[in-house]
């Protein structure tokens, strides 16, 4: 057995830094193996990067071998992560070396991400355990990493040691994993495409990195770069100065739609990216982080100072480092880090207010009245989006009664609309939520930050028995008190149910995606929380006109809450000359009837779009369908069920009374009959 050294410079900066966060092992393990396929000389790499059950027969052998040495290694787990690539590979030689001493400075030639990294040793300290095998010059090699008793800070073993004559150079690095449950295959997947320590990784055509997922499944992970805006992709590209003596360059494009925060800064798609050399740091806007107008953008920030300033910083008895000892980004301490913010500052001022004056340019404002009937059509439409998004509480676990033998007129009408066998395929083949035995009452729920909200779980009796314990887990950024931390008795409608208080921190950003899981004897159940910047009681809270002619009718903004109806298209033109000529004044022209049921229609599809969407998106769970098609008419079908559902309710509340009580006439024009009058009567 092996004993680790450490420096005592380790102590004072990253002592206990480790954990068990995902956001902080991937970017370690595939940055390690980014370095040794560099290392080898080689054009091209390719990184295995596979999440997977643990070994039933590696644990035996593993809690044989601790319990023999006496250490307090983590001696279970259900999961790991294994990251395999083939660069320079390892051999006991190499595992010496590096392993030798905690704190050590690695080997660098200035090419490779540097001192940036959480350490290996970290992580695997953090968890409790780790292994490493790997072949290299002929020989191979597997080693085990654990906390050392005593005084020593971790210890090592080589279980196998052995001639390989021919086999490829080949590292694989293990990571035990101490969670009860992954996270779901679409986050695993998002996490590790939208990792911005990983973006020179992805970005980099001789680098192949490959995904394996619990279930098998095996995909190249690509970066999900944004679609450039067409008419101004490049806002700013030019060097800066940051101090007298350190510069950086600095790239800032603009998408050609708004960029979400995604879960974390960690793994978010906007947000310009500050680099140096092959390392990533963070996803920062400076001092406008959260602003509207940055939410198209996107860039990147190149300073290389900033690895020569770290690496001299740790050689330094009391040194100041440039990134943060957790390694979660720059240290907004640092007077450099202080001067580049403020470099950024400076760059994104002119462009962050010309976005704003973007964003509200060309809105038209409606008159009082309007605006007035657009709150009580508003109150209509988010009552329908509360009653899609909530859980029938009494069929709540009920899968419905026996078919009628006799169709339904609105069966018969899907049947004969194109693409209905598809629609009805994928309605078939995708899992039901209600049929879990665990569920959250709510689909999805909007929050804003340090909003708190009651939310409830609940559970069918007959599937998890009264007293089995509930284990909840949530993404940073929110909080859960459970009333109950087991299954309650079953209330008199026959389900158990536990209340909950659910908090958004005011740390989290606007626009972020979170979730809430919670876990009963096996079974699973999402909450998903969306933060939002506005506070009103809905989720939609204003129409926005603007005169802007846009390929897309109308859309929908979640985070703030505003449905934007683009009225310089053709068709609103066309129907405001109409108004005109009927006599009515350019600020009534919105009060002209089909103007205003054009108005609402739009608003109202791009809504219900957006809604259908998120239902089927939880509705399909993990499944992503082969086919387009298919899951387009299945998207196409939830818009339409709710509009079915909510329309004629919504049409009333927007409109007036005299539309639905029969007082609205056609006068046709004097000595003109128009053309629909005269197919009319030649019909009679």
């Amino acid at each position: 057995m092996h004993v680790g050294a450490v420096r005592g410079r380790y102590f004072r900066e990253n002592f206990a830094q480790g954990g068990i966060d995902l956001v902080q092992i991937v970017p370690e393990l595939v940055t390690n193996a980014d370095a040794a396929i560099a290392a080898s000389g080689r054009d091209r790499g390719q990184i295995e990067l596979r999440f997977s059950s643990s070994d039933p027969r590696l644990l035996e052998r593993w809690r044989a071998q601790m319990r023999a040495l006496r250490v307090p290694a983590l001696l279970d787990w259900r999961y790991e992560l294994r990251c395999a690539d083939d660069g320079v590979g390892m051999n006991a030689a190499i595992v010496d070396r590096r392993l030798g001493t905690l704190g050590e400075l690695p080997e660098h030639d200035g090419a490779q991400r540097g001192l940036f990294g959480r350490g290996l040793r970290d992580v695997w300290l953090a968890q409790g355990a780790g292994r490493i095998e790997g072949v290299r010059d002929g020989r191979a090699v597997e080693s085990w990493f654990f906390p050392a008793a005593g005084n020593d800070p971790y210890a090592y073993v080589h279980v196998r040691e052995e001639p390989a004559p021919g086999e490829a150079s080949t590292t694989t690095v293990s990571v035990p994993l101490a969670v009860q449950r992954l996270p779901a295959e679409g986050r695993l997947r998002a996490l590790v495409s939208q990792l911005v320590q990983l973006r020179p990784v992805l970005e980099d055509p001789a680098r192949d990195l490959l995904l394996q997922l619990p279930s098998g499944t095996v995909e190249l992970v690509t970066f999900p770069a944004p679609e450039p805006d067409p008419d101004r992709p490049v806002l700013f590209d030019d060097e800066v100065d940051v101090t007298s003596k350190v510069t950086a360059k600095v790239t800032i494009r603009r998408s050609a739609h708004p960029l979400s925060p995604g879960m974390s800064r960690a793994t978010r798609v906007g947000g310009l990216v500050v680099r140096s050399a092959r390392a990533a740091h963070e996803s920062t806007f400076a001092s406008y982080e959260g602003s509207p107008g940055t939410r198209h953008l996107y860039g990147e920030v190149q300073c290389d100072a900033l690895e020569q300033l770290q690496r001299a910083a740790l050689n330094r008895p009391r040194p100041q480092v440039v990134v943060k000892v957790d390694r979660s980004g720059l240290n907004d301490n640092h007077p450099v880090v202080q001067a580049l913010y403020a470099a950024l500052d400076r760059v994104l001022k002119p462009i962050v207010a010309d976005e704003e004056r973007r964003a509200s340019a060309h809105l038209i404002r409606a008159g009082s009245a309007l605006r007035a009937r657009d709150q009580v059509g508003l109150r209509a439409l988010n009552d329908a989006l509360k009653s899609a998004f909530d859980t029938p509480g009494r069929a709540a676990f009920q899968s419905g009664g026996r078919a009628s033998d006799a169709p339904s007129t609105r069966a018969s009408e899907r049947e004969s609309l194109p693409g209905s066998r598809g629609i009805d395929k994928v309605t078939r083949e995708s899992p039901q939520r209600a049929a879990n035995a665990i569920r959250f009452r709510q689909a999805l729920v909007r929050l804003h930050p340090g909003e708190r909200r009651g939310v409830s779980i609940l559970v069918d009796p007959e599937r998890i028995a009264p007293g089995t314990p509930v284990h909840v887990a949530v993404d940073p950024g929110l909080w859960i008190n459970l009333a109950s931390d087991v299954v309650p008795d079953p209330v008199r409608a026959g389900w158990s149910r536990i209340d909950s208080n659910l908090r958004v921190r005011v740390s989290a950003d606007p626009g972020a995606r979170l979730s809430v899981l919670a876990e009963a004897d096996g079974e699973v159940a999402e909450l998903v929380v969306l933060v939002v910047r506005h506070h009103a009681s809905g989720w939609v809270r204003e129409i926005a006109r603007k005169d802007e002619d846009s390929e897309t009718e109308a859309s929908f903004d979640p985070e703030s809450g505003v449905v934007t109806v683009y009225e310089g298209r053709r068709e609103f033109k066309a129907l405001e000359r109409a108004a005109r000529r009927a006599g009515l004044s350019r600020k009534r022209v919105r009060e002209y009837l089909p103007y205003r049921m054009l108005e609402v229609e739009v608003a109202a599809n791009a809504v219900y779009s957006w809604a259908a969407a998120e239902l089927l998106r939880r509705r399909l769970g993990e499944e992503r369908p082969t086919d387009p098609g298919e899951y387009a008419a299945a998207v196409h079908r939830e818009t339409q069920a709710l509009r079915y559902r909510a329309h004629e309710k919504l049409m009333r509340a927007f409109l007036d009374d005299e539309v639905f009580d029969g007082r609205v006439r056609i006068e046709s024009a004097r000595g003109s009959r128009s053309q629909q009058v005269l197919l009319l009567e030649q019909a009679q």
